[in-house]
Parts: C-alpha cells; sequence; structure tokens
C-alpha cells in the first residue's frame, strides 16, 4: 500500500469522512491521483465511496492491514513500549503477541536487553529481533495472513511452550469482558500463551478502553499488569474495579 493510501486512512481515522477537495488539499494531490487511490482503497474493504468523497467503513468491522496499524498512534506505542521494557530480564523468555505495539516493543529489546528468548507469531517482529545479535527469536508455525502466523496450527504449537511474561494487546478493553479483538486466531493464540506465562502484560493505549469485540483474548482476571499511555479513567483504576492489576502510565 503506498504511504499516500496509508495517508488517506489516517484521516479517515480521525475524521471519519473526508471529502476529494479536502484530500487535495491536505496531501497536495491532484483530484484524480486521490480518485484513483479511494477506488483502490474501496477494493481493500477499508473505505466506501460517496458522492464527492469517502467513509472509513465501521472500524468494529474490519481489521486494518499491518502496516497501517503500525503507523497509527506510534507515539503512544513507543512510551508504552518504554514502560513495558522495564518488565523485561535478560536471559529471560517472553511472548510478543502480533500487535503493532509489540514490534515497537522488540524495538527496545534490542537496545536495551541481551539473551532474551523471545516467542512471536508476528513475521516482522521476528526479523526484529533476529536483526539484534544479542537475542533470539522463535517465529511459532500456522497460516501466514498479513505477515502474522494464526490458527489452530499454531495454538497446538504455543501450548508446548512456557513464557516469563506474555505481552500482549487488543482491539478494545472493558473491565466487564476484559480484552477483546476481531480475529478469532488472534483472540484464539493469546488465550493459549497466557495460560502458560507467568505473568501477562496488556499493552493499550487510549483509544482502546471502553469498547468491546467479538472475541475475549485476555479475560481482566488474567491481567497481571495494565500498561498503557497515560491515565486512563477512574473506573478503570484497579482499586475502583475490583480487579488486582497493577495499572502502569506514562506521566507528563
Amino acid at each position: 500500500m503506498k504511504s499516500r493510501q496509508e495517508a488517506i486512512i489516517r484521516i479517515l481515522n480521525q475524521k471519519k469522512y473526508v471529502s476529494v477537495a479536502g484530500l487535495v488539499t491536505q496531501l497536495h494531490y491532484s483530484e484524480s491521483t486521490i480518485r484513483r487511490d479511494l477506488t483502490a482503497l474501496e477494493k481493500l474493504k477499508l473505505v466506501k465511496r460517496t458522492a464527492g468523497g469517502a467513509v472509513l467503513i465501521k472500524d468494529n468491522l474490519i481489521e486494518n492491514p499491518y502496516l497501517i496499524k503500525y503507523k497509527i498512534n506510534t507515539e503512544e506505542k513507543s512510551l508504552i513500549a518504554e514502560l513495558a521494557i522495564d518488565f523485561i530480564e535478560d536471559y529471560s523468555t517472553v511472548f510478543l503477541d502480533a500487535s503493532s505495539t509489540s514490534r515497537f516493543l522488540a524495538e527496545k529489546i534490542g537496545k536495551n536487553r541481551e539473551n532474551v528468548k523471545v516467542i512471536t507469531p508476528n513475521l516482522m517482529t521476528a526479523l526484529e529481533i533476529d536483526s539484534q545479535p544479542k537475542n533470539n527469536v522463535y517465529c511459532i508455525g500456522g497460516l501466514v495472513t498479513d505477515g502474522k502466523v494464526g490458527g489452530s496450527l499454531s495454538e497446538k504449537l504455543l501450548r508446548e511452550l512456557q513464557v516469563d511474561f506474555a505481552f500482549v494487546s487488543c482491539r478494545g478493553y472493558d473491565n466487564l469482558f476484559g480484552a477483546s479483538d476481531i480475529l478469532e486466531s488472534e483472540a484464539g493464540i493469546k488465550k493459549t500463551v497466557i495460560a502458560n506465562s507467568q505473568k501477562v502484560a496488556l499493552l493499550l493505549d487510549y483509544s482502546k478502553f471502553d469498547k468491546h469485540y467479538t472475541f475475549q483474548s485476555v479475560p481482566a482476571q488474567k491481567i497481571d499488569y495494565m500498561i498503557t499511555d497515560k491515565k486512563p479513567a477512574a473506573k478503570f483504576m484497579p482499586e475502583e474495579n475490583g480487579l488486582d492489576y497493577e495499572l502502569i502510565y506514562w506521566n507528563d
């Protein structure tokens, strides 16, 4: 996907609707170029064309391509990774899920840790760890879709592994349902790995709170640490909701 098209998706994530004229003004490309981009994005089922513009397809019905997710809320994800790295020790074994937030954490591991074994279903995260001379990576097997591995084979392999710390993200979180995702395959992998993890950290930025999706991935009671970019609403404080995870957020 072209960077120009990724920019259109970012704008639509903020505004939900944008006109062709508005995109021309913001991106400084011709009207015909913008229209071709919108047509291409519509074929990918990311947007719906309207008279004079486009709307973002309802975000709880689609899973954005990984490269798009990696470029959304990058500052927040970097802050979360900066907090999460403190929980990873040299010579430990950790699981990093398929999320873009975990890839930011993978970059931090390379700069700050050594002799860490990383298990992941994300090909880009695996390549990031593989490029680090002091750490090792195991990429689990299974069906590859959009750079991520998933399915029943992946879950079977994960049942035979044990990790010190599992770092997982989510599409949404609420106190009753816990962490949830759009894709059954991603939720299944997370549920499998947390059953064999000593500790579980949920990584989520401010946009994920008070949202829930079809497939539960991490029950709230299974979370040991919740790491986010800024202080959430009071109802997500452990002392307010009867849960015992430790809430960690970035202090401005």
